[in-house]
Protein backbone atom coordinates (compact mmCIF):
# COMPACT_ATOMS: atom_id res chain seq x y z
CA UNK A 1 0.00 0.00 0.00
CA UNK A 2 1.31 3.24 -0.87
CA UNK A 3 1.82 6.19 0.99
CA UNK A 4 -1.11 8.16 -0.41
CA UNK A 5 -3.48 5.52 0.21
CA UNK A 6 -1.93 5.19 4.13
CA UNK A 7 -2.97 8.74 4.21
CA UNK A 8 -6.40 8.42 3.31
CA UNK A 9 -6.92 5.30 5.44
CA UNK A 10 -5.55 7.54 8.39
CA UNK A 11 -8.15 10.37 7.31
CA UNK A 12 -10.82 7.36 7.53
CA UNK A 13 -10.27 6.72 10.78
CA UNK A 14 -9.38 10.20 12.01
CA UNK A 15 -12.73 11.39 10.66
CA UNK A 16 -14.69 8.70 13.46
CA UNK A 17 -13.51 11.07 15.86
CA UNK A 18 -16.68 13.14 15.18
CA UNK A 19 -19.39 9.99 15.79
CA UNK A 20 -17.54 8.60 18.59
CA UNK A 21 -17.82 12.34 20.77
CA UNK A 22 -21.04 12.97 19.62
CA UNK A 23 -22.18 9.69 20.81
CA UNK A 24 -20.24 9.90 24.06
CA UNK A 25 -21.22 13.66 24.92
CA UNK A 26 -24.72 12.42 25.38
CA UNK A 27 -23.53 10.52 28.58
CA UNK A 28 -20.15 12.83 29.25
CA UNK A 29 -19.50 16.28 30.29
CA UNK A 30 -17.61 17.93 27.74
CA UNK A 31 -15.00 19.00 29.90
CA UNK A 32 -14.37 15.26 31.13
CA UNK A 33 -13.97 13.97 27.49
CA UNK A 34 -11.89 16.89 26.33
CA UNK A 35 -9.35 15.84 29.41
CA UNK A 36 -9.16 12.00 28.51
CA UNK A 37 -9.04 12.48 25.21
CA UNK A 38 -5.85 15.01 25.71
CA UNK A 39 -4.19 12.95 28.05
CA UNK A 40 -4.82 10.01 26.16
CA UNK A 41 -3.65 12.01 22.76
CA UNK A 42 -0.43 13.09 24.73
CA UNK A 43 0.29 9.50 25.57
CA UNK A 44 0.32 7.97 22.55
CA UNK A 45 2.05 10.80 20.67
CA UNK A 46 4.76 10.56 22.80
CA UNK A 47 5.64 7.13 21.21
CA UNK A 48 4.69 7.51 17.88
CA UNK A 49 7.05 10.66 17.69
CA UNK A 50 9.81 8.95 19.93
CA UNK A 51 9.79 12.76 21.25
CA UNK A 52 10.35 12.08 24.98
CA UNK A 53 13.77 13.29 24.78
CA UNK A 54 12.45 16.54 23.01
CA UNK A 55 11.01 17.54 26.94
CA UNK A 56 14.35 18.73 27.76
CA UNK A 57 14.10 21.26 24.87
CA UNK A 58 11.60 23.21 26.77
CA UNK A 59 13.61 24.51 28.87
CA UNK A 60 15.90 26.04 25.95
CA UNK A 61 12.81 28.38 24.87
CA UNK A 62 13.42 31.95 25.23
CA UNK A 63 10.30 32.94 27.54
CA UNK A 64 8.36 34.82 25.17
CA UNK A 65 8.35 31.15 22.84
CA UNK A 66 7.61 29.24 26.29
CA UNK A 67 4.56 31.77 27.20
CA UNK A 68 3.51 31.61 23.32
CA UNK A 69 3.41 27.88 23.66
CA UNK A 70 1.94 27.97 27.10
CA UNK A 71 -0.95 30.13 24.82
CA UNK A 72 -1.25 27.75 22.26
CA UNK A 73 -1.81 24.82 24.61
CA UNK A 74 -5.05 27.00 26.30
CA UNK A 75 -6.21 28.88 23.59
CA UNK A 76 -6.59 25.57 20.94
CA UNK A 77 -6.14 22.52 23.21
CA UNK A 78 -8.32 23.61 26.21
CA UNK A 79 -10.86 26.63 24.50
CA UNK A 80 -11.10 25.84 21.50
CA UNK A 81 -11.72 21.43 22.18
CA UNK A 82 -14.22 22.67 24.93
CA UNK A 83 -15.72 24.68 22.68
CA UNK A 84 -15.93 21.93 20.06
CA UNK A 85 -17.36 19.38 22.05
CA UNK A 86 -19.94 21.90 23.64
CA UNK A 87 -21.26 22.66 20.14
CA UNK A 88 -20.86 19.17 18.77
CA UNK A 89 -23.11 18.06 21.67
CA UNK A 90 -25.83 20.64 21.07
CA UNK A 91 -25.50 20.78 17.51
CA UNK A 92 -24.86 17.72 14.72
CA UNK A 93 -21.98 15.73 13.73
CA UNK A 94 -22.67 16.96 9.73
CA UNK A 95 -22.56 20.61 11.13
CA UNK A 96 -19.65 20.10 13.09
CA UNK A 97 -17.79 18.53 9.96
CA UNK A 98 -18.76 21.49 7.47
CA UNK A 99 -18.48 24.64 10.09
CA UNK A 100 -15.17 23.76 11.68
CA UNK A 101 -13.66 23.29 7.98
CA UNK A 102 -14.02 27.44 8.35
CA UNK A 103 -10.98 27.34 10.47
CA UNK A 104 -8.58 27.29 6.56
CA UNK A 105 -10.17 30.54 5.67
CA UNK A 106 -9.91 31.57 9.00
CA UNK A 107 -6.14 30.81 9.04
CA UNK A 108 -5.95 33.08 5.42
CA UNK A 109 -7.79 36.20 7.14
CA UNK A 110 -5.85 36.36 10.01
CA UNK A 111 -2.62 35.61 8.70
CA UNK A 112 -3.51 38.62 5.96
CA UNK A 113 -4.36 41.31 9.16
CA UNK A 114 -1.64 39.81 11.69
CA UNK A 115 1.42 39.06 9.78
CA UNK A 116 1.00 40.61 6.78
CA UNK A 117 0.95 37.84 4.37
CA UNK A 118 -0.39 38.91 0.68
CA UNK A 119 -4.00 38.68 -0.07
CA UNK A 120 -4.17 36.85 -2.55
CA UNK A 121 -7.11 35.84 -4.96
CA UNK A 122 -7.71 32.22 -3.99
CA UNK A 123 -8.00 33.86 -1.14
CA UNK A 124 -10.85 35.51 -1.90
CA UNK A 125 -12.30 33.06 -4.24
CA UNK A 126 -11.99 30.34 -1.34
CA UNK A 127 -13.54 32.88 1.05
CA UNK A 128 -16.75 33.69 -1.05
CA UNK A 129 -17.02 30.10 -2.10
CA UNK A 130 -16.96 28.40 1.72
CA UNK A 131 -18.93 31.44 3.31
CA UNK A 132 -21.81 30.85 0.61
CA UNK A 133 -21.66 27.15 1.88
CA UNK A 134 -21.49 28.15 4.95
CA UNK A 135 -25.10 30.70 4.53
CA UNK A 136 -26.69 27.78 2.52
CA UNK A 137 -26.30 25.58 5.70
CA UNK A 138 -27.14 28.11 8.02
CA UNK A 139 -30.26 29.39 6.02
CA UNK A 140 -31.62 25.93 4.96
CA UNK A 141 -30.83 26.58 1.33
CA UNK A 142 -32.45 30.16 2.03
CA UNK A 143 -35.67 28.89 2.96
CA UNK A 144 -35.26 30.41 7.11
CA UNK A 145 -34.16 33.31 8.18
CA UNK A 146 -30.16 33.37 9.27
CA UNK A 147 -30.32 31.96 13.19
CA UNK A 148 -27.33 29.76 13.92
CA UNK A 149 -28.30 28.04 16.64
CA UNK A 150 -26.10 27.94 19.97
CA UNK A 151 -23.99 24.60 19.36
CA UNK A 152 -23.22 26.17 15.45
CA UNK A 153 -22.20 29.47 17.21
CA UNK A 154 -19.91 27.46 19.44
CA UNK A 155 -18.35 25.39 16.61
CA UNK A 156 -17.48 28.93 14.36
CA UNK A 157 -16.16 29.94 17.57
CA UNK A 158 -13.89 26.76 18.12
CA UNK A 159 -13.00 27.18 14.18
CA UNK A 160 -11.42 30.39 15.19
CA UNK A 161 -9.66 29.62 18.23
CA UNK A 162 -7.87 27.21 16.36
CA UNK A 163 -7.02 29.71 13.53
CA UNK A 164 -5.80 31.71 16.12
CA UNK A 165 -3.47 29.72 18.03
CA UNK A 166 -1.42 28.37 14.40
CA UNK A 167 -1.05 32.07 13.37
CA UNK A 168 0.26 32.58 16.82
CA UNK A 169 2.66 29.28 16.45
CA UNK A 170 3.47 30.71 12.37
CA UNK A 171 4.56 34.09 13.73
CA UNK A 172 6.43 33.58 17.27
CA UNK A 173 7.19 29.72 17.25
CA UNK A 174 8.75 29.13 13.74
CA UNK A 175 12.16 27.83 15.05
CA UNK A 176 10.78 25.95 17.15
CA UNK A 177 10.99 21.99 16.84
CA UNK A 178 7.49 20.70 15.57
CA UNK A 179 7.78 18.07 18.20
CA UNK A 180 8.50 20.49 21.04
CA UNK A 181 5.45 22.40 20.43
CA UNK A 182 3.29 18.70 20.08
CA UNK A 183 4.36 17.95 23.80
CA UNK A 184 3.80 21.57 25.20
CA UNK A 185 0.63 21.92 23.44
CA UNK A 186 -0.44 19.14 25.01
CA UNK A 187 1.45 19.27 28.39
CA UNK A 188 -0.09 22.33 28.66
CA UNK A 189 -4.00 21.46 27.93
CA UNK A 190 -3.07 18.35 29.78
CA UNK A 191 -2.47 20.26 32.82
CA UNK A 192 -5.13 22.80 32.71
CA UNK A 193 -7.60 20.30 32.39
CA UNK A 194 -6.67 18.32 35.23
CA UNK A 195 -7.33 21.35 37.21
CA UNK A 196 -10.69 22.06 35.56
CA UNK A 197 -11.62 18.54 36.67
CA UNK A 198 -10.50 18.69 40.32
CA UNK A 199 -13.05 17.60 42.53
CA UNK A 200 -15.61 16.37 39.55
CA UNK A 201 -16.88 13.43 40.04
CA UNK A 202 -16.95 10.96 36.99
CA UNK A 203 -20.11 9.92 36.56
CA UNK A 204 -21.07 6.20 35.81
CA UNK A 205 -20.40 5.63 32.28
CA UNK A 206 -22.83 2.77 30.47
CA UNK A 207 -21.58 -0.40 28.79
CA UNK A 208 -21.98 1.80 25.39
CA UNK A 209 -20.29 4.98 26.79
CA UNK A 210 -17.39 2.59 27.64
CA UNK A 211 -17.03 1.09 24.09
CA UNK A 212 -17.13 4.11 22.44
CA UNK A 213 -14.13 5.95 24.53
CA UNK A 214 -12.31 2.82 23.98
CA UNK A 215 -13.23 3.09 20.45
CA UNK A 216 -11.93 6.77 20.55
CA UNK A 217 -8.71 6.19 21.44
CA UNK A 218 -8.26 3.02 19.73
CA UNK A 219 -9.14 4.15 16.24
CA UNK A 220 -8.78 7.95 16.27
CA UNK A 221 -5.98 8.54 18.68
CA UNK A 222 -3.66 4.82 18.12
CA UNK A 223 -4.72 3.38 14.57
CA UNK A 224 -5.64 6.87 13.02
CA UNK A 225 -2.59 8.86 14.04
CA UNK A 226 -0.26 6.20 13.96
CA UNK A 227 -0.91 5.91 10.44
CA UNK A 228 -1.18 9.48 9.88
CA UNK A 229 2.87 9.57 10.91
CA UNK A 230 3.57 6.39 9.25
CA UNK A 231 2.38 7.81 5.64
CA UNK A 232 4.15 10.60 6.40
CA UNK A 233 7.47 8.36 6.02
CA UNK A 234 6.12 6.81 2.74
CA UNK A 235 5.00 9.90 0.68
CA UNK A 236 5.21 13.65 0.68
CA UNK A 237 4.23 16.09 3.27
CA UNK A 238 1.98 17.87 0.70
CA UNK A 239 0.19 14.26 -0.68
CA UNK A 240 -0.50 13.79 3.48
CA UNK A 241 -1.96 17.56 3.43
CA UNK A 242 -3.92 16.81 0.27
CA UNK A 243 -5.14 13.28 1.37
CA UNK A 244 -6.89 15.44 4.80
CA UNK A 245 -8.80 16.87 3.00
CA UNK A 246 -10.82 13.72 2.61
CA UNK A 247 -11.67 14.18 6.69
CA UNK A 248 -14.83 16.10 6.09
CA UNK A 249 -15.88 13.67 3.32
CA UNK A 250 -15.72 10.55 5.64
CA UNK A 251 -17.29 12.64 8.55
CA UNK A 252 -20.28 13.73 6.58
CA UNK A 253 -20.44 10.22 5.38
CA UNK A 254 -20.48 8.45 9.48
CA UNK A 255 -22.79 11.17 10.20
CA UNK A 256 -25.17 9.85 7.52
CA UNK A 257 -25.07 6.46 7.84
CA UNK A 258 -23.55 5.47 11.09
CA UNK A 259 -25.39 8.27 13.25
CA UNK A 260 -28.88 8.48 10.86
CA UNK A 261 -28.33 12.39 10.56
CA UNK A 262 -30.53 13.65 7.56
CA UNK A 263 -27.82 14.47 4.89
CA UNK A 264 -30.31 17.12 2.87
CA UNK A 265 -29.70 18.68 -0.62
CA UNK A 266 -28.81 22.25 1.39
CA UNK A 267 -26.18 20.30 3.19
CA UNK A 268 -24.85 18.47 0.03
CA UNK A 269 -24.93 22.43 -1.79
CA UNK A 270 -23.16 23.43 1.02
CA UNK A 271 -20.22 20.96 1.70
CA UNK A 272 -19.76 20.88 -1.96
CA UNK A 273 -18.89 25.02 -1.94
CA UNK A 274 -17.04 24.48 1.63
CA UNK A 275 -15.04 21.89 0.34
CA UNK A 276 -14.27 23.74 -3.10
CA UNK A 277 -13.18 26.64 -1.28
CA UNK A 278 -10.96 25.08 1.40
CA UNK A 279 -9.01 23.14 -1.72
CA UNK A 280 -8.84 26.91 -3.30
CA UNK A 281 -7.23 28.20 0.26
CA UNK A 282 -5.33 24.50 0.95
CA UNK A 283 -3.61 23.62 -2.15
CA UNK A 284 -1.44 26.86 -2.32
CA UNK A 285 -0.70 26.82 1.22
CA UNK A 286 0.59 23.20 0.91
CA UNK A 287 3.25 24.17 -2.09
CA UNK A 288 4.92 26.16 0.73
CA UNK A 289 7.75 24.27 3.35
CA UNK A 290 6.70 26.41 6.26
CA UNK A 291 5.49 26.31 9.81
CA UNK A 292 2.04 25.83 9.01
CA UNK A 293 2.81 23.04 6.33
CA UNK A 294 5.10 21.36 8.44
CA UNK A 295 2.14 21.25 11.84
CA UNK A 296 0.18 19.76 9.40
CA UNK A 297 2.00 16.65 10.45
CA UNK A 298 0.75 17.06 14.20
CA UNK A 299 -2.79 18.95 13.81
CA UNK A 300 -4.37 17.08 10.68
CA UNK A 301 -8.09 18.33 11.80
CA UNK A 302 -8.00 21.50 12.85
Amino acid sequence: MNGIAIALLSCAFLALEFVFSKVLLRSMDPIVLTAITSFAAAFILLFILEARHKVWEMGKLKRKEFLVLLAVGLISGVLAQLLYNTGLKESTATNAVLLTRLNSLLIAIMGVVFIKEKLRSYHITGALLMVSGIVIIATKNFTVEVKPTHGDGLLLLAAFCWAAANILMKKYLSTVPPEVIVIGYYGFSGIFLSVLNAGYIMPQLTAEAILYLAALIIFVSIIGRYLWYYSLEHTSASNVGLASLSIPLFGVLYSTFLLGETLTTYHIIGGILIFTGLVVIEIPILSHEDLLHRLKRHYPHH
